[in-house]
């Protein structure tokens, strides 16, 4: 908890935590950082002010002291975070990796913030600890403490968001760069690529779906006998509408889709791979012991890119993900003149915009001439 505020002559002769509130006075708790209004005379507001200092500032090096002294556990950061994990998470609807990434994130809360009062959260507490993120990190930290704060007010764990008050940053602007077709290309011809990863990347690239997508793709969505592969797009699950297609696949997706029905696994999953180990705690975190997580599949990704040397001329932070092929692949439907709707519809996408905003950044652009008259008589 930061140190009470600064005194001026006016209060200076007022015990810590009490200030004048009009015609009488109002105390300020330095655990919860709560104000209470005493409408008491100067001498009552003193003492008052004075007894609960006496309890309550010990408080600050040692929060036991008011466990005993109220017989209840003192609320701690790690408290509300269990609280808003069990009690707000859930009425949200999110993805299954939305999910994942913020529980991640509030474990880290709970590990770097969890034993500090409520109280001991001022602004300029939250504002250090954001601090230590980089900008785009710093951005999505930000916003979650601004959710679990609003939480903490809205059940009177907290006054006021202190997260919230804290300095809101621009997001840089992403510099990934667009995959090439010479780049796909050279990662699917390159020994040094796994099988399995040469069908996700096909099967992305044809059907435009996200890497959450294609990593839960189950084989039972398949039917080869009508053609069809239906997927209900996980990231639209908690819209008004959820996106629910069945696609007619071409020559080239049902190829690489009848290639995943016929890997010797067992699996659920159209992509899946033979782990060389089997931990148990790995297995334990999976769907399905042959399951590629959303993970494994951007690091093998990433991995197999680079060894390739597909994008060595682009700087390493820039070159272009998994997630990218969407893009790309996109951009060669539009290329081969297939109507706009229809590749918007493939891509799960509410607005022409935002799948126009994908295909672009394929073609190196030159200047674009605009045919003009000069026709003016003299």
């Amino acid at each position: 908890m930061s140190p009470p505020r600064r005194r001026s002559v006016s209060n200076r002769h007022l015990p810590d935590n009490l200030y004048p509130n009009g015609k009488y006075f109002q105390y300020r708790n330095p655990v919860t950082g709560k104000k209470t209004s005493i409408n008491k005379p100067l001498a009552e507001a003193i003492r008052l002010a004075k007894a609960a200092n006496a309890k309550l500032l010990p408080m600050l090096a040692d929060h036991h002291l008011l466990e005993m002294i109220t017989g209840e556990e003192a609320m701690k950061v790690r408290k509300l975070i269990d609280r808003f994990e069990t009690e707000w998470l859930p009425e949200r609807n999110l993805a299954a990796s939305t999910l994942e990434e913020i529980r991640i994130k509030l474990e880290r809360y709970r590990k770097d913030l969890g034993e500090k009062l409520i109280g001991q959260m001022d602004v300029l507490a939250m504002a250090e600890y954001l601090d230590q993120f980089s900008n785009n990190a710093y951005t999505k930290h930000r916003g979650l403490m601004i959710q679990v704060w609003d939480f903490a007010v809205a059940k009177g764990l907290a006054d006021r968001n202190v997260a919230e008050m804290t300095i809101r940053k621009r997001e840089k602007a992403k510099v990934r760069q667009r995959h090439t077709v010479e780049g796909v290309t050279a990662m699917l011809e390159a020994k040094t690529t796994p099988d399995w990863l040469k069908r996700a990347i096909r099967l992305a690239l044809l059907s435009l779906q996200r890497r959450e997508d294609i990593v839960s793709w189950q084989r039972a969505a398949v039917d080869l006998e009508t053609n069809i592969i239906r997927i209900s797009t996980g990231k639209t699950q908690n819209y008004a509408v959820p996106i629910h297609l069945e696609i007619e696949m071409g020559a080239d997706l049902r190829q690489v889709v009848t290639e995943c029905l016929a890997v010797p696994i067992i699996s659920p999953f159209l992509i899946c791979y033979r782990p060389v180990r089997r931990r148990r705690d790995q297995m334990d975190a999976k769907a399905h012991w042959s399951a590629v997580t959303e993970d494994y599949l951007t690091k093998h990704f990433r991995i197999a890119r680079d060894k390739c040397k597909a994008y060595n001329d682009i700087p390493a932070d820039a070159r272009p993900t998994f997630h990218e092929l969407r893009a790309l692949g996109a951009w060669l439907y539009q290329q081969q003149g297939i109507d706009q709707a229809y590749i918007q519809a493939l891509m799960g996408h509410a607005t022409e915009e935002m799948t126009e905003y994908y295909q672009e950044g394929h073609e190196k652009k030159g200047p674009v001439y605009q045919r003009v008259q000069a026709g003016l008589k003299l």
